[in-house]
């Protein structure tokens, strides 16, 4: 009796004296392994993260960390940042309607907070549903606000990416260009292809060769740097497109298709809907349509891709006079993403 009193007194004690290690900050590294970094986060700046650990502080480049937590912080922000990072964006913003404000008692909390507000509602939209004007919002709010996050630069990606969706040209190169203020080059590249794309949609295709072709040059041969070349050179392709040279576009969409690995759903699901926007332009219904299913049937994890591939395959099935197929479409767009096509 008297070991289990001591060992009950001692546990007490233990907690209430290192109850600062039970409720530590953690930093999670991209390239990191193992469990997250443990301390207290003494420092956040759009460029780094700093953490106090027991022997000494470390600074982490804000491009490299995936996410912080608090000591303290409410269980409903977490929650809202595992949602956030599963992909499950209605239920992120649940999670976030049940913090209470007042818990939220540290700089980088408000910052997490306005963060996941601002990308569930930006990435909401970007697949197809959601309210743009609220997301919209949120994101100029972060960034009035928030500048000293180290979320900021994506932020201004994403913010520039809704407001091309929206054919507010101006407004998103605006934020590409702060997203090219980044101190990393990949950050920089990846502008150049943001700001090239973008191009495409005003109808500059001259300009937009330019900005991929820039990128393509790039002599750093790092895995993000890789991705932006190959985004470029499907940049490269539209660009073709553009200028009518369809042959061409087409066999350069389908070297690279062929070329990447089916892992990164993301990227073939833009490769596949690249490819059907060229067929169909080219007067290829048929082609083009077989491009798109390929996006629906393989990569139908990449959400805004698939809507996408989904909505251009009713509005092909319809031309073409398949009203089975496209009523088929039509219905799985109303049963996954509460999307109504006529």
């Amino acid at each position: 009796m008297k070991r289990f009193l001591s060992f009950f007194v001692f546990s007490v004690v233990s907690l209430c004296c290192f109850g600062n290690v039970l409720s530590a900050d953690k930093v999670a590294l991209i390239e990191g392994r193992g469990r997250p970094l443990e301390g207290t986060i003494i420092q956040i700046t759009a460029e780094q993260v700093t953490l106090q650990d027991k022997d000494s502080q470390k600074k982490y480049d804000a491009n490299n960390v995936a996410s912080t937590t608090f000591g303290g912080e409410p269980s409903a922000l977490n929650a809202a940042r595992l949602s956030v990072n599963g992909g499950r964006m209605e239920e992120a913003l649940a999670n976030l309607a049940k913090v209470d404000p007042k818990e939220l008692t540290s700089d980088g909390m408000k910052q997490d907070y306005a963060y996941f507000l601002a990308y569930a509602k930006a990435k909401l939209v970007l697949s197809g549903s959601g309210n743009a004007e609220e997301a919209k919002t949120a994101l100029e709010d972060f960034r009035r606000r928030h500048k000293a996050s180290y979320h900021y630069y994506e932020i201004c990606e994403i913010y520039g990416d809704l407001m091309a969706q929206l054919g507010r040209f101006d407004e998103a190169k605006e934020s590409y260009a702060d997203l090219a203020k980044a101190p990393w080059p990949t950050y920089k590249l990846k502008a150049q292809v943001s700001l090239g794309m973008t191009e495409i949609f005003e109808g500059k295709a001259d300009s937009a060769r330019r900005n991929f072709e820039a990128v393509a040059a790039s002599t750093d041969a790092s895995p993000q740097t890789e991705r932006q070349k190959s985004l470029a050179a499907v940049g490269l392709a539209l660009c073709l497109v553009a200028d009518k040279q369809y042959d061409e576009a087409i066999a350069a969409l389908e070297k690279i298709a062929k070329e990447t690995g089916s892992e990164d759903a993301l990227f073939q699901a833009r490769v596949y809907n690249s490819l059907g926007s060229a067929y169909d332009q080219a007067d290829k219904p048929h082609e083009a349509a077989l491009a798109y299913m390929h996006t629906d049937i393989l990569f139908s994890s990449a959400r805004g891709e698939h809507i996408r591939s989904l909505t251009e395959l009713h509005r092909l099935w319809t031309k073409i006079q398949r009203s089975g197929r496209a009523e088929e479409v039509a219905r799985r767009l109303k049963d996954l993403y509460k999307i109504t096509v006529k």
